[in-house]
Order: C-alpha cells, then sequence, then structure tokens
C-alpha cells in the first residue's frame, strides 16, 4: 500500500490531480473515498484539509494563492513547511525559487531549481523559471536552452500512464517484423510476374 500511495502523491507533487483521480479508482473502497475526498477539498476549499497525506500538497497550494494575493512572507513561509512535509516536493522548491528570483536572490534561486531540477528534469514551468534568472544573470547561451527546452516538454505527449503511474512506452515497431516487411518486400520486387 505505501508503494501505491507514494505514486499517488507523485501525481499531486506534479498537480496532476487528474492523473490523481484516476489512480485513485484502484484503490480499495475506503481508501478511495478518503483519497478522492482529499482532492476535492484541494480543489475546492483546501483550508480545510485536514489528512496527513495531502498536508504539503496543501501547503503548496495555499501558498500559491498568498502569492497571487500579494502576501510573498506568508507565502514563502507555506512553501518552507511543505519542504518540511516533503523534502521531494518540486513544486514548493520551485515556487520559493521564483521567490527569491523576484527579490534578486539569484544565487539561492538557482540553488532550489537545482534541486527541484533533479526531483523532476521534466517539468516546462522550471525550466522558464531557470531560462528567466540566466536571463537576469546574462547567462544567455543557458537562458535558449532552457528556453527551448521548455517549449519541448510542453509539446510532449503526458510520459506516465494515469492509471498505473509508470512511464508510457512509445510504441515501437518490433525490430522482428521490419526485417519480415523487408523481406516480404525483396521477395515481391525480385519475383515480379
Amino acid at each position: 500500500m505505501k508503494q501505491a500511495l507514494d505514486r499517488f502523491l507523485a501525481f499531486l507533487r506534479r498537480k496532476d490531480y487528474g492523473g490523481a483521480r484516476a489512480y485513485a479508482e484502484g484503490f480499495p473502497e475506503g481508501e478511495r473515498e478518503r483519497l478522492l475526498g482529499g482532492l476535492d477539498l484541494l480543489e475546492r476549499d483546501p483550508e480545510a484539509l485536514e489528512d496527513p497525506l495531502f498536508a504539503a500538497e496543501r501547503e503548496v497550494v495555499l501558498g500559491v494563492k498568498a502569492v497571487r494575493e500579494g502576501r510573498r512572507e506568508e507565502a514563502e513561509a507555506r512553501f518552507h513547511k511543505a519542504l518540511q512535509l516533503d523534502p521531494f516536493h518540486h513544486r514548493a522548491l520551485t515556487n520559493l525559487g521564483t521567490l527569491y528570483l523576484e527579490r534578486g536572490e539569484l544565487e539561492a534561486a538557482l540553488d532550489l531549481y537545482q534541486r527541484a531540477l533533479k526531483l523532476c528534469p521534466d517539468d516546462p514551468l522550471l525550466h522558464e523559471n531557470l531560462a528567466a534568472l540566466y536571463k537576469k544573470k546574462g547567462d544567455l547561451d543557458k537562458m535558449v536552452a532552457h528556453m527551448k527546452r521548455a517549449t519541448r516538454l510542453k509539446m510532449a505527449p503526458p510520459a506516465l500512464d494515469p492509471l498505473t503511474g509508470e512511464r508510457k512506452r512509445p510504441f515501437r515497431f518490433p525490430l522482428w517484423a521490419l526485417f519480415l516487411l523487408l523481406a516480404l518486400l525483396a521477395y515481391l520486387f525480385l519475383h515480379k510476374p
């Protein structure tokens, strides 16, 4: 059960609530209701959510709300609390880094972004933030590289299957089928009537 809950948390960390909802459907009845109820509160009324499983995500959601409302100090405290609850929450690191970037604390922001990058290298928003940081630092090569990476990631299909949490494997034409096709084409070409 712990491994299944860790996969569920991975959906929360990515803010893939749709994937989390689909994944929660596979849990036994009591746990399924708990997870779906928590997701519902995250979206409707995060202040009312008291389930410890959702605590870090709740702090990130409320931190983002505080940023939107101009309460930067509260937001920073919430992102720090989220990281105490879940040190692997890359969005908490990214949001905290953005607050530091806005204050001009470029090295502190870079450190947070690099930590987030180790946890989630495929987050396009993180790459956009790194591009903004490198622009401020005057490193245009790195800025362009991160903007390109962000663009590619936004255009890529989802990497995880929402039901299993496993990486989706791209469709690959089996090598044996390719050889069979080539052999058939060669036979047809060489034995024309």
